[in-house]
């Protein structure tokens, strides 16, 4: 069974508690759409599991994106500010704090050299896209969406920012022969229903599958081979 989750946020005990209800063998397979980490009190902690096991993998969110630019541009800070002490707060890790990158920094700076290391180079290589084939219909799995998109552009061509922060609306449009799944957009902007009711949603050309647990909402997981919705 191939399965898609998202937008988990440092929920760890919602991710075991659906790891444990959907019970995967060694023969399935997990994807995360990005988002693992932020807003929640676990997300590097949910990182170090999802990099333990075998058959879950992460793609990169726009929140693995700003964690990146934030502390990059914090050590070079920092490299060049040793002899003063003073390191000055970068416009990178601004935009991080203000979404909820100021508790995942916290925990990072908990983590052992070992893991710290792990979680960093983890992150680096997380791609920015997935291409798979369930049951004979063709899935990519991004995190935000496809920002200007165009079927005459490669998958390749499309930036960070286009993938991790775009938001498709109810009339986009992206292939005829494909479906896009995201996460990033929690759901009930979409169905204008109330957070803990929020559902996955639906269109011809995309699937959004973030319904905003870290908001009081639920951790959604959609099995691609039978449909099936699975909510927290």
């Amino acid at each position: 069974m191939i399965y898609v989750i998202s937008d988990i946020h440092g929920c760890y005990d919602k991710y075991q508690t659906m790891l444990e209800k959907i019970n995967p063998d060694t023969n399935d397979t997990i994807y995360v759409l990005g988002d693992i980490i932020d807003r929640g009190a676990d997300g590097f902690k949910t990182m170090l599991d999802i990099m333990s096991q075998p058959n879950v993998y992460a793609i990169r969110g726009n929140h693995e994106a700003m964690a990146i630019n934030a502390m990059i541009k914090f050590a070079e800070e920092a490299k060049k500010n040793h002899r003063t002490g003073t390191i000055p707060f970068s416009n990178d890790m601004n935009l991080w704090f203000r979404n909820g990158g100021e508790i995942s920094l916290a925990q990072f700076m908990t983590l052992s050299q070992e893991d710290a290391y792990s979680v960093w180079t983890y992150m680096l290589t997380m791609p920015l896209y997935k291409e798979i084939s369930v049951e004979g219909k063709e899935y990519i799995l991004v995190h935000g969406g496809l920002g200007n998109f165009s079927t005459n552009r490669s998958l390749n061509n499309y930036s960070v920012d286009e993938i991790v922060w775009s938001r498709p609306t109810p009339d986009t449009r992206y292939y005829s022969d494909k479906t896009v799944i995201v996460g990033h957009t929690p759901t009930f902007y979409y169905n204008s229903c109330s957070m803990n009711n929020a559902s996955i949603y639906r269109t011809d050309s995309f699937i959004d599958i973030d319904c905003g647990c870290v908001y009081g909402g639920r951790l959604a997981c959609l099995c691609l081979d039978t449909n099936e919705e699975i909510y927290l």
